[in-house]
Parts: structure tokens; sequence; C-alpha cells
């Protein structure tokens, strides 16, 4: 059987479509084109539903609640599968993501948007972490890195249609049916996905707390965004307050879930964990507020806006096609640093086009060239770290720390996204808006330049 390690890859096990595989990888895909699907809805439509509910200042919310209940989902999720397999994880998952998707389309107001884009980052949030697991405990070690590149191509139609579909949906009939449209299917995929996962355990590991540190990093990550709304109305003592008892709450919470040494980047698994969450800050910090971007400030509609963050799943794909290749022998270490400095440009081009003055005006099509650029960068580096995730992982500890990765991914763009929206919150009447924005992304592009020093420390020690 043929290996996938850092030292290079050599390509023998069946794919992933193979006859004994076809089944269960059409199902796993299935279940994320329903995830790639709302979120492509999400990006088009969006802005707009938060125009229409007049809550265009909680605008950041509705991003962070659904990565904050996602960040506490993964740390039960991971506990589940650990004792129980993934099976229950996919079952409810796919449900509450469902679920969800009705709430927020039938939302009178943005509270209530909010609080089901909180229901379906529970749902994704226990989905993403099981699929994780399937894939470590059903393929074959080398077939993982082309399960990884299938999973990333699955999000290529989702991007190509999906702006034109939800721009459609939100311009000429409502932005709630981009909410409802998906909601009945998200669970036929489990037809596909449970008979081929019904044999799969877990490993009867019992990790006392687990949900109550998942829970602690949640509200942690709450409390920070809320001090930034409490800056907002000069109330700087709770501010303070605020930012105090979050640092406190996701640093313990990280220390006890995460490998021993993620917060000092340790090399090998840490420093794994630790990039994801880092890379996904600085990526989906800039991707978050392109299409706020745009519509408010280069007039664009929500579908042109939609089809920009379109070409970041082509690119995305592109990225995890290449690293996925049978006769591919780079390191894994170095797709991930590669991936990292290509979607560090990316994020440098996307970022320029909040630019218009008088002696400048940046033209606004190059943001969907700058995040096809980072998409393709990331496929390198996202995929590739997975993998390394899977091969540096013990058998024990995979559904512990699939959980880690996805959370330390939520916990990234909680705090860049929620940084950037203090940002937005605060200044947003006071600043123009090529200002407003152009500080917006510098915080992603000082965040991408952390993940290129990480990137060099996945490696671990003496490979």
């Amino acid at each position: 059987m043929g290996t996938s390690t850092d030292a290079g890859t050599t390509i023998t096990a069946p794919g992933p479509l193979s006859a004994d595989y076809r089944v269960l990888s059409l199902g796993v895909c299935s279940l994320i084109l329903g995830f790639a699907f709302e979120f492509m809805a999400v990006a088009t439509a969006l802005p707009a539903a938060a125009e229409e509910l007049g809550g265009l200042g909680l605008y950041p919310w509705a991003l962070t609640g659904f990565l904050g209940a996602a960040m506490f989902a993964n740390g039960v999720a991971g506990e589940v599968c650990d004792r129980l397999g993934p099976r229950l994880p996919v079952i409810f998952g796919s449900l509450t993501f469902g679920f969800g998707l009705l709430l927020s389309g039938l939302a009178q107001s943005m509270s209530m948007l909010i609080l089901g884009r909180v229901v379906q980052g529970l749902g994704a949030g226990f989905m993403i972490v099981a699929v994780y697991v399937v894939i470590a405990q059903c393929y074959p070690d080398a077939s993982r890195p082309r399960m990884m590149s299938l999973i990333a191509t699955t999000w290529v139609i989702p991007s190509v249609v999906g702006p034109l579909i939800a721009g459609g949906l939100t311009e000429l009939v409502s932005w709630r049916w981009a909410f409802l449209s998906l909601a009945p299917l998200v669970p036929l995929p489990l037809f596909a996905i449970l008979p081929r996962i019904s044999g799969t355990t877990g490993s009867d590991i019992r990790r006392s707390g687990r949900v109550w540190l998942a829970a602690g990093m949640a509200i942690g990550a709450a409390l920070l965004q809320w001090a930034g709304i409490e800056a907002e109305r000069a109330r700087w003592v709770t501010a303070a307050l605020a930012v105090m008892g979050g640092v406190v709450l996701v640093v313990w919470s990280a220390r006890e879930m995460f490998p021993a040494g993620t917060l000092r980047l340790r090399r090998g698994l840490p420093s794994v964990i630790a990039f994801r969450g880092v890379i996904a800050g600085g990526f989906f910090g800039c991707e978050a507020y392109i299409p706020l971007m745009l519509v408010s400030h280069r007039g664009a509609s929500p579908t042109l806006a939609g089809l920009a963050v379109a070409g970041t799943a082509v690119g995305w794909s592109a990225g995890s096609w290449w690293q996925g290749r049978p006769t591919l022998r780079t390191r894994r270490s170095g797709l991930v640093r590669q991936g990292s400095v290509i979607t560090t440009v990316g994020v440098l081009m996307t970022a320029s086009t909040a630019i218009v003055t008088s002696q400048l005006v940046v033209p606004a099509w190059l943001a969907g060239v700058g995040l096809m650029v980072a998409g393709l960068g990331m496929g390198l580096s996202m995929s590739s770290n997975a993998v390394l995730l899977f091969d540096l992982s013990p058998v024990k500890d995979r559904g512990a720390n699939s959980a880690a990765i996805q959370m330390s991914d939520s916990l990234g763009g909680v705090l860049v996204i929620g940084g950037a929206g203090v940002v937005y919150a605060i200044w947003r009447e006071t600043l123009s808006a090529t200002a407003l924005f152009t500080l917006i992304f510098a915080i992603s592009v000082l965040v991408m330049l952390l993940a290129v020093v990480v990137s060099y420390r996945v490696r671990p020690q003496g490979t």
C-alpha cells in the first residue's frame, strides 16, 4: 500500500472513486456540496439581508456567530467521535444545519438571522469534524490526499453557479430563498454515507471537561467581540473587562484542548493545528468583507460580489488537485509553505481594491483575481496541512485532533473577522470607505505574514 508522508507522496492505493469507496466519497462530497452552496449564498445574500433587516451594524455577528457556534460544536464532536464514532455527529450535524437554514431564511429581524446562523454553525461544526474522522478511518493513507482534492473540487460548481442563483434570487425574489432553497437538500447525502460508516466505532477514550472547554473557548471569542460593541459605545471599562475575560477563556481552553505546545508553535503537530487557525484568520478575514466592500464601496451588485468570491473555490480546487496528484514528490511541509506565500500575495491583491482616491483607483475586478490566487494557495496549504494532521495523529486521537484543527480554524476566523468588525463598527461613520476597508484588510495581511512564519514549523523536528 502506498504512503503519504512529509518526505513525499507515493500513491498506489485505490482512489476515492474506485468501486470500494465511490458511494461513500459521493455521499461525503454531496454533504460538502450543501455546505458550499450555503457559503456562496451567504457571501451573496447577507449584505442585502442585513440592509433589509436594518442590521448593518450587526453584520459581523452574522459571520462570527456562525464561527463561534462551529467552534463549540467542533470540540463536542471530537469527543463524540472518539467515544462513539462519526455516525451520530454526521446525523445531528446535517439535520441541525438544515434547521439553521430554515431559521435564517424565515428571519424577521437581524437577531433572528444571527440565531439562524448560530444554529447553522452548530450543524456545520459537527459535520466537518465527522467528515475528517470518516476520511481518517475509512480511506487508506495514500488515498487521503486525493480525497481532500475531491472535496475541494466539490466547491467548484457552487462557486460558479451559486452566486448566479443566490444573486438572482436576492435581486428578483428575495434573499430568503438563498437559504430556504437549500434546507430540504442537506439531509439527503445521509442515505449514502450512513450505511458505509456503520462499522466505524470510537476508541472509548474519555477526555473529561472537553465540552466545557469548548464552551469556554466559544464564550471567550464572543466576549472579545462584545468588547468591540462596548468600545463603539465608549464604554471603555466594560470593553477592557470583556477583553481580559475573553483572552483568559480562549487561552485557557486552547491550552487544554490543543496538543501541548500549540500556542508556543512547537514543531510538528502543534504547529500544524496553529497554522490552520492563522491562515484561516488571514484569508477568511479578508474574504468576509469583500462582498460588503464591493457592494457598499464600489457599487457592485450582489451577484457580481458573489462572483468575485467564486474565484476562491476555482483556485482552491486547482491547488488541492495539484497537491493530490499521484506523481507528486514534494514534501507536504513544502506545499504548506508554498501555499501560505501564494495566499499572502492573493490577499494583498484583493485588499488593494479598497483603494479609490483622486490619484489612484484600483480596478474592482482585481478582487476576483486576487481571491482566485489566494484560493490557489489555500488549496495547496490547507489540503496538505490536513494530510499532515492525519499522518501525525495517533488513531486514538484522530477525533480530538480533527476537532482541534477545526476549532483552530474557527478561532482564527472569529478573532480576525471580529477584530475587523470592531474597526468597522467604531469607524464606519467617521472614516472614508477607502480608509475603513484598507484598515480592515491590513489586519488580514498582517495575519497572513504570521501564517508564512508558522508554515516553516509544521515539519516535525528531525524529519
